[in-house]
């Protein structure tokens, strides 16, 4: 069994995996003064971490890992691994926000996880989309980087643009190239975990000979970027092989850039077997979707939809489980 929770911290990521017992985290953002995911560990009095992933060094998806490992290192929680995709130079992590508020701040996180891997306390390891990177979680499931890739990581530190602009004071869009598209699988069925993946990444992980998503029936997916338009590819969804009611989970708060996007909104509504759930405001549901607990082959899923909060979903062999 696998839960998934994709914590509600506004316009930003945060998500807690959860296995047998063991929990790992992907990106973490403060939010409306504070962290909920730190809030997560202590009220589980969680006393070990697998890993940590951060997508990519934006803001929205770091601002709370340094309060958070600042506590594990307080209350001896042991963290297994810190995964990331930028290179720990301060050129390299400079370059990848326009303020100097974010540098200081991203400067901070990666001078702390320096220090507790001088003092053996973490491993930390620069990721992308080798095949060989697979994480075991449990018996039946994986999870696997399908990027950044070598493409993608190439275009970044040449400076290529990202084609637009829907970032705040604080971030450079160039360093959404970084982000990571992460998938979570077992023989039938995975998850895609897309933080703020550019589009074109879509295009080279979609492509039908890919054998990483061939064969496999999509459970459930994260429209990029906080449901932007500029990052919907529509071919790659369209062509998925999917349920009856993929979810779709948009990381969405409140925002000036119109997110999500109502190209984004309206695609998933009007695509056979979707159904759009955002982590605050509305949840908008498709007309086609039906009943989102329901036992499917391997999986099941049951999602709080109380209004403006957490969404959690449980990937669970031929069991409905409700999770609150």
């Amino acid at each position: 069994m696998v839960n998934i929770t994709f914590k509600n911290v506004g316009q930003g990521d945060s998500i807690v995996l959860e296995w047998e017992d063991k929990l790992a985290i992907i990106d973490c953002n403060l939010y409306n003064g504070g962290n909920p995911v730190l809030d997560h560990l202590k009220k589980n009095r969680v006393k070990k971490i697998e890993f940590i992933i951060l997508s990519h060094p934006h803001t929205d998806h770091f601002s709370g890992f340094h309060e958070l490992l600042s506590y594990c290192i307080e209350e001896d929680i042991h963290v297994n691994r810190f995964l990331h995709t930028a290179q720990s130079t301060p050129a390299f992590l400079k370059s990848a926000n326009r303020s100097r508020e974010s540098d200081t701040k991203l400067m901070a996180l990666f001078a702390l996880l320096k220090e507790m891997l001088d003092n053996k306390q973490i491993e930390i390891y620069a990721i992308n989309d080798n095949p060989d990177m697979a994480i075991p979680l449990g018996e039946e499931f994986k999870l696997e980087v399908l990027s950044p890739s070598s493409l993608e990581i190439d275009k970044y530190i040449k400076k290529e643009s990202y084609g637009f602009d829907e970032e705040d004071e604080k971030s450079n869009p160039d360093a959404n190239w970084l982000s990571t598209i992460l998938k979570i699988s077992n023989s039938k069925y995975y998850v895609l975990l897309t933080s703020d993946a550019i589009k074109s990444s879509f295009s080279r992980i979609g492509k039908r000979k890919n054998s990483r998503l061939k064969d496999l029936k999509l459970y459930l997916g994260q429209s990029p970027h906080h449901g932007s338009k500029g990052n919907l590819n529509e071919s790659f969804w369209q062509i998925r092989k999917r349920c009856s009611n993929t979810p779709i989970i948009i990381s969405v708060g409140e925002n000036h850039y119109g997110h999500p996007a109502a190209a984004v909104t309206d695609f998933f509504n009007k695509t056979p077997n979707y159904e759009l759930r955002q982590t605050q405001n509305e949840i908008i549901i498709s007309s086609t979707a039906q009943n989102v607990s329901r036992i499917l082959d391997t999986f099941s899923t049951s999602v709080n939809e109380i209004h403006g909060t957490d969404l959690a979903y449980c990937l669970k062999t031929n069991t409905i489980e409700q999770l609150v």
